[in-house]
């Protein structure tokens, strides 16, 4: 892992996981129910969206995404874009925001979770980033995350809830446990761009 990387003041933070597992269950479960197919997951239109739930309302916003992935993994199942090898070091505007994406692999660490916990550690430590949106695997264990946040509070000490406040977590439900940053729903992201109603969800 290079520890001089160099943020950007926005940065996205998804393992690929969640595409993989959650958004596919999502889309399976969802076009049963609703008896008709439903579209590619638009990446860029979901970021927006995510933006706008982090909070951010102004626009010409410039934001790094950074993709984790496990070995050998290239696709973005169900996603469009879906190539990892092709995304990478690609950007692309909206009329909200400028996104660069980095795809990172886990080519010589134990677990694509620890490569997330590493790439996380450095962002927390990085005190020039204004916000933080986190999207890890749905499996990451909640008291994982507040592990890995916690140690990173106790070094910063007085600037800890500082960057507390500029970091959310996106998640299916509301956690168990009181996190060390904010938490935001991901589903009504998802819906808008995978074209569900909000009466549909119910």
């Amino acid at each position: 892992m290079n520890t001089n990387w160099k943020f950007a003041e926005y940065v996205i933070l998804l393992d690929s996981a969640f595409i993989h597992q959650t958004v596919r269950m999502i889309k399976d479960i969802m076009a049963v129910r609703l008896g008709r197919p439903l579209p590619p997951l638009d990446l860029v239109a979901w970021f927006d969206y995510l933006l706008l739930d982090a909070g951010l309302r102004e626009k010409d916003y410039e934001v790094q995404v950074l993709l984790t992935h496990d070995v050998g993994i290239d696709e973005l199942d169900g996603c469009t874009p879906s190539a990892l090898s092709q995304l990478d070091g690609q950007a692309c505007r909206t009329t909200l925001a400028e996104y660069v994406f980095y795809t990172i692999g886990s080519e010589g660490m134990a677990s694509p979770e620890e490569l997330y916990s590493d790439l996380l550690r450095l962002m927390l430590n990085d005190t020039d980033i204004k916000k933080r949106l986190l999207i890890p695997a749905e499996i990451t264990d909640d008291g994982h995350l507040n592990t890995w946040m916690r140690k990173v509070w106790e070094e910063m000490d007085c600037r800890a809830e500082n960057i507390a406040n500029q970091t959310v977590l996106f998640r299916l439900k509301a956690p168990k446990i009181p996190l060390a940053c904010d938490w935001c729903s991901v589903i009504p992201s998802l819906a808008h761009v995978l074209g569900i109603r909000g009466e549909e969800m119910k």
